[in-house]
C-alpha cells in the first residue's frame, strides 16, 4: 500500500484528504504542524500534500526541512504544496519551482485531486 504525508493544519481539510486518500488505496499519514510532519519520518511517502501556510510557519521551510526521497524501490515522492492565496511572491514561485513541487490551489475538488495523486478521473 502507498503511503502519503498529510501536512495541514485545518483539522476539517486534514481528515477529508485522509478520508479521501484512504479511499483511493493509500496509507494516510496526517499532521498540523512542521514539527509533526518532521517526526513523522522521511517515508517512504508516494505522495505529500503540504499546505503552503500553516499557523506558524511556511510549507515551502517545512517542506525544504524534510529527507524526502525513495526508499530502495520507492521512487522519490511527488510533493505538491497547497494553498488558498493567489497572491504569492514571484519569489515563493521561483522556489515552487526549483524545488520541483506541484501547487495545487484550494479549494481541492476530490476529481481533480484524484486526477494529480494517482493519476486517475473521478
Amino acid at each position: 500500500m502507498s503511503r502519503a504525508l498529510i501536512i495541514e493544519d485545518d483539522d476539517a481539510l486534514r481528515e477529508e484528504l485522509v478520508d479521501l486518500l484512504e479511499t483511493w488505496g493509500f496509507e494516510a499519514v496526517s499532521v498540523a504542524t512542521g514539527d509533526a510532519a518532521r517526526a513523522a519520518g522521511d517515508g517512504p511517502y508516494a505522495v505529500v500534500l503540504c499546505d503552503y501556510k500553516l499557523r506558524t510557519e511556511n510549507g515551502l521551510d517545512v517542506l525544504r526541512s524534510l529527507k524526502l526521497r525513495g526508499c530502495g524501490d520507492a521512487p522519490t515522492p511527488r510533493v505538491y504544496l497547497m494553498t488558498g492565496h493567489l497572491d504569492l511572491t514571484a519569489a515563493a514561485r521561483d522556489e515552487i519551482a526549483t524545488l520541483s513541487l506541484g501547487l495545487l490551489l484550494k479549494p481541492l475538488s476530490a476529481g481533480a485531486l484524484r486526477a494529480i495523486v494517482i493519476g486517475e478521473t473521478a
